[in-house]
């Protein structure tokens, strides 16, 4: 017997979106050959039927939806079948479809090595699969129209998605939908893209939509989405703008517009640029005032301060937190209880610890991952920039210290080398730095990602020692005052001197 996947019903609004993106010339043939790849209880059939459409398929492996739709749609040709598995006799002129949504690891056995097969990976979720299928499914011009969770286009293990659609065509639109409720239970952030099959010498620009906030129901996404693309122009509750297709050279992908400018050099190149300390177990090292009063003077050669991600106020940080780091000069549970008071803190948590990941040359009491640690002791004196790894804040929050502070694992350390840090925290706080960034594919729901990987390579455009000094000088006066009324001075010299 098959194992199926969690059924979640697309709005029927969204579903009328969504047939509304095939081509007109395909609408005016209304027998062009259709295939629904999941019918769930026919939502894109009844669509697809009520907008004229008469050659019309579609497959589904839960054995009682396919009799629900079997019974409801008696002049479709419906198929109870594995969709991974299947072997079609022919090619679509167009595919369409919500497909499921389940990561590898939670996938019923039986549908992990279909999506090994196809993808290649163990890191990949079904929906990948669903659309390396259907692109395979497709005639030269056939087009996919999906609704499908935003991460391939950022997830490195989503390349080959990425790649397999740039060989094979180009997406002529993509409808950002962000985290936007559609769905009962479920909030993914989701996009609605069309991918038409073409050689490479019939691509053109793709149509880009983003919504502007979460709480708009379908009916309104759908009628002013359409008026969007209608119009070449944005509304109250869509951005609008066009791009180029991307390309191989794109690593990821984004639906924010592109900023480009041709005098740069890499962040990487002027500063020092790593991830923070992980303890792995908070509640077993972190101490408060009257724990840390306790300890003797042996104990306190492991108390370090550290910068979380709530400390980062933008600009300066605020307050840090006391931490036992307890790392490899501790080598037993017997050498551990030289130490009476960090003994008895971390024995109480021995139990839940010991179950924690934790490398196996670690003890139980050690931190679960000290990346960087030396290279962060070496600086430890000198000025260092925070940043929230995940941040929902609407402006960035690089903050500035001289003080002996090292990072958590919520926090991106910058230590600049070359660079004047006030020049750096003006920039890297500014508002073009910010759009900068999320049109690097760094966008995650809500919420921007501030990896070691994206930062390392984002470029900074080369401004002359005058406009840098400017900057600098107001970043300080920011840092100073604790006052960031000026963050739009800065804003106003990067406009003018990147027009």
């Amino acid at each position: 017997m098959n194992e199926t996947i969690a059924f979640v019903q697309t709005p029927k609004d969204i579903a009328k979106l969504m047939i509304s993106l095939i081509s007109e010339n395909k609408k005016i043939q209304k027998n062009i050959s259709i295939l629904d790849s999941g019918c769930g209880k026919g939502i894109f059939l009844k669509g697809l039927q009520e907008a004229g459409f008469t050659n019309i398929e579609g497959i589904e492996l839960s054995k009682d939806l396919y009799e629900f739709c079997l019974k409801k749609f008696p002049n479709i040709q419906l198929y109870n079948d594995d969709y991974l598995d299947w072997l079609s006799l022919k090619e679509y002129d167009l595919i369409i479809g919500n497909p499921p949504y389940t990561h590898y690891n939670s996938l019923p056995r039986s549908s992990r090595s279909k999506v090994v097969r196809i993808v290649g990976n163990k890191e990949s979720d079904i929906y990948y699969a669903f659309i390396l299928k259907s692109i395979e499914l497709l005639k030269e011009g056939g087009e996919l129209i999906f609704i499908v969770p935003y991460g391939f286009f950022f997830n490195t293990y989503a390349k080959v998605i990425r790649e397999r659609i740039i060989d094979n065509g180009y997406l002529e639109t993509i409808i950002d939908l962000d985290e936007t409720r559609l769905f009962e239970d479920e909030n993914p952030e989701t996009l609605i893209f069309k991918f038409v099959k073409k050689s490479l010498e019939s691509k053109q620009n793709i149509r880009i939509l983003r919504i502007k906030e979460r709480n708009f129901k379908p009916n309104t996404i759908n009628n002013k989405a359409v008026e969007s693309l209608s119009n070449s122009k944005e509304n109250e509750v869509f951005t609008y703008y066009e791009r180029q297709m991307f390309t191989h050279e794109n690593e990821v992908w984004t639906t924010y517009p592109e900023k480009i400018f041709s005098d740069f050099y890499l962040l990487k190149e002027v500063c020092w640029i790593g991830v923070g300390l992980v303890s792995g177990f908070e509640q077993a090292f972190l101490l408060d005032e009257e724990e840390k009063s306790l300890l003797n003077d042996e104990e306190k050669e492991f108390l370090v301060r550290s910068i979380k991600s709530k400390h980062c106020q933008g600009y300066w940080t605020d307050g840090f937190e006391y931490y036992l780091l307890i790392d490899k000069r501790i080598k037993s549970e017997e050498e551990l209880k030289r130490y009476p008071t960090i003994h008895r803190k971390l024995i109480s948590h021995k139990d839940s610890m010991t179950v924690r990941y934790f490398p196996a040359s670690n003890k139980w009491f050690h931190w679960q991952a000290l990346r960087n640690y030396e290279k962060l002791r070496s600086f430890i004196a000198q000025p260092k920039i925070f940043v929230p790894s995940l941040d929902r804040s609407t402006e960035n929050r690089f903050s500035l210290t001289e003080e002996p502070y090292l990072p958590s694992g919520d926090v991106l350390t910058l230590v600049p080398q070359q660079k004047d840090p006030f020049f750096l925290l003006g920039y890297l706080n500014s508002k073009f730095f910010r759009e900068y960034y999320l049109s690097a594919g760094a966008r995650r729901g809500h919420r921007i990602s501030f990896t070691q990987r994206i930062m390392s390579n984002v470029r900074i455009p080369v401004f002359d020692q005058e406009t840098e000094n400017g900057i600098a000088k107001i970043a300080k006066n920011i840092f100073d005052g604790k006052n960031t009324a000026k963050r739009k001075e800065i804003d106003e010299i990067i406009s003018i001197n990147l027009k």
